[in-house]
């Protein structure tokens, strides 16, 4: 409990730390120009005001096109399925107590907690060595570096990330129910989610009698596609939602000067990312083949991923690539993480200046409350 305890308040402090210049309007800050914004700032960061759009119509397009008439720039109705529930459905719980913006606040708060305890549950389940779980958990809150400026922000990949750990973690230990409700859940947080379901299907080949509750996950989905059905008409809205879904044949397309989501020609870091997790995920002890699957597979679709925002894209697989790492880090004299830990300060300045420019704009915040 007592280590669970660290990681709750490792996860607060570090969040309250980065939302201070916000909330305390400052000017600048070591060349970051923070203009005295304030926490608008972090509520307007992409994809805050789209699950607040959800939380407050659940999909309704008569209620969203009367929502975009207040944003500088509004998307049709049928963008929003490519969003799926649950996050905005835990904004929508504390907008029984407070207004939706400072019921998204609150929900981030609450999905750093139990995104630190799910990793720390995670990391020593299988590592069986409860000091390597707090270092890889430490690590995992702050890198890769765009894992600050998600889960400071309305951001679903810290819950979707939580959910995927969480299921892998009752797997482990056999419990098939907890693990698929937590598979459904996280279905229901991400569509990428659905992959949990065929890495189930291939551990459970030769015994597939005990897979039947892994079906929560599909039945999840098809119940979600059927609800779109009701609310656009339309139960394949996700698919028809717009520029929504950046995978492209062939591969690698990341690199094409003439996709619409990539336009600099700075890209150099793709290639270390595609290093980072590919190295550490081929390290991945092979007793853990569960795990290291999860990895394989999703990791594979990233090399599909035409969008300059791959970083968060590869987010969920980052703590199975640390976890390949383990052996190597476990190493690292104690001595030598007091000194790394200076490169906390370059991981916050790069988050802040990512979330002042990444906001969507609004005409009157009137509208959700």
């Amino acid at each position: 409990m007592k280590r669970y305890l660290v990681i709750v308040t490792l996860c607060l402090v570090s969040l309250g730390l980065f939302w201070l210049p916000f909330f305390f309007k400052i000017e600048n800050f070591l060349g970051i120009n923070f203009d005295q914004q304030n926490m608008e700032t972090i509520v307007a960061n992409f994809d805050g005001l789209n699950f607040l759009v959800i939380a407050k119509s659940w999909y309704d397009p008569n209620i969203i096109e009367q929502i975009n008439a207040q944003f500088l720039t509004g998307n049709d109705p049928i963008y929003f399925s490519a969003h799926f529930p649950f996050f905005p459905g835990l904004i929508r719980f504390f907008d029984l107590f407070l207004t939706l913006p400072h019921s998204l606040l609150a929900a981030i708060v609450l999905v750093n907690i139990v995104f630190g305890m799910g990793l720390y549950w995670f990391f020593e389940t299988v590592n069986k060595d409860r000091k390597l779980a707090i270092l890889l958990t430490s690590i995992c809150l702050f890198f890769p570096a765009r894992m600050l400026s998600v889960r400071g922000v309305g951001s679903n990949e810290p819950l979707f990330i939580f959910f995927v750990v969480t299921s892998l973690t009752w797997m482990i230990k056999g419990k098939y129910w907890a693990s698929a409700l937590m598979g459904a859940l996280a279905v229901l947080t991400r569509s990428p989610g659905i992959l949990l379901f065929f890495v189930y299907f291939i551990a459970f080949t030769k015994k597939l009698k005990l897979f039947y509750p892994f079906l929560l996950m599909p039945l999840a989905i098809i119940g979600l596609f059927a609800y779109y059905g009701w609310q656009y008409q339309d139960p394949l809205a996700y698919f028809h939602s717009g520029d929504n879904i950046h995978l492209f044949f062939p591969p690698f397309q990341i690199f094409s000067n003439t996709a619409s989501w990539i336009s600099d020609m700075w890209r150099e870091d793709i290639v270390y990312l595609y290093l980072f997790y590919g190295l550490g995920l081929l390290m991945v002890n092979s007793k853990w083949q569960l795990v290291k699957n999860w990895g394989l597979l999703y990791g594979a679709t990233l090399l599909f991923v035409a969008h300059r925002d791959l970083a968060r894209y590869a987010l969920p697989i980052a703590p199975i690539a640390l976890l390949g790492y383990a052996p190597l880090l476990k190493k690292i004299p104690q001595r030598v993480w007091y000194l790394l830990l200076i490169l906390l300060i370059p991981i916050y300045l790069f988050s802040w200046q990512f979330v002042l420019k990444n906001i969507q704009p609004i005409n009157d915040w009137r509208v959700f409350l």
